[in-house]
């Protein structure tokens, strides 16, 4: 493409996030669409500056993602009814200088979960991590009418995100899980960076935990197939990718930035081709 000085910014703030898929799969977009953007990956030590260069500079959109889902809230200007109700942000727009933030991981996790098991109500979901994303993604789950156990390793923030999104929202400590409890669960999301590369060789959860009967969801995306996913297919799991996800949040931040549709299919094609170097 040729940059321009009417070129359009976009990019993600995150520590890390050099391996991030983000920029393949908004620049492929902006690309299938013809339009004069251009997504960038930051890696700022402080998301209250990140926001203020974000203001100053005009960057149109951004990402956000571990760890400053959170503690990004403060630096808006505005906040959507449902990023505020979550609790946290993973997309900011920038309207002339005044920045709204709002959350998409939620609607990214259910919409792949709903695609391959159907619908949500009355499943038993457990969520390893106790983040910005699995804040997100419990709040989604409650709404469809799930039940969610948050584990952590740490059980008092277990318990306080479980505090926090209220209703049927229960916590357990990571330890404390056994196939006895297991037998329960109908769906085992991870949302931690446990397993991601290069520890490609850790899980987030012990292989005796994972029964057949699981749907197991890792939302780390590199590697594509992460060695939680590869014990829950030999146990005969049903299991989703974490690319899955990032596409399916990504176009929903892509709506809010330009509002365009995105060309999820040949998001898919640019993805995989990138997984597979």
């Amino acid at each position: 493409m040729e940059i321009k000085a009417s070129t359009e910014i976009y990019c993600i703030f995150g520590n890390p996030v050099r391996h991030s898929l983000s920029p393949v799969i908004h620049n492929t977009a902006f690309g299938a669409l013809g339009m004069d953007a251009l997504y960038c990956a930051f890696e700022p030590e402080s998301i209250e500056n990140a926001v203020m260069a974000m203001r100053h500079l005009g960057i149109r959109g951004a990402s956000v993602t571990i760890p400053f889902k959170v503690s990004v809230i403060p630096c808006l200007d505005g906040i959507d009814p449902l990023a505020r109700s979550i609790g946290a942000v993973n997309t900011l727009l920038n309207d002339n200088g005044t920045i709204t933030g709002y959350n998409t991981d939620g609607l990214g996790a259910v919409s792949p979960l709903e695609k391959r098991i159907g619908p949500l109500s009355g499943k038993k979901a457990l969520v390893v991590g106790n983040g910005g994303s699995a804040r997100a993604i419990a709040f989604a789950l409650l709404s469809r009418g799930a039940r969610v156990v948050i584990a952590g390793r740490n059980p008092s923030r277990a318990a306080s995100l479980a505090a926090d999104l209220g209703r049927s929202a229960r916590s357990s400590a990571i330890d404390s899980l056994d196939p006895g409890f297991m037998s329960e669960i109908d769906i085992v999301i991870n949302t931690t960076p446990v397993g991601m590369t290069p520890d490609t060789e850790s899980t987030p959860i012990e292989e005796k935990l994972l029964l057949p009967h699981h749907t197991v969801f890792d939302i780390v995306y590199s590697p594509a197939r992460t060695r939680l996913l590869a014990l829950a297919e030999a146990k005969g799991c049903v299991v989703v990718r974490g690319v899955e996800m990032l596409v399916s949040q990504a176009l929903a931040q892509f709506k809010i930035w330009t509002g365009k549709d995105a060309p999820e299919r040949q998001i898919y094609d640019s993805v995989d081709r990138h997984l597979k170097k």
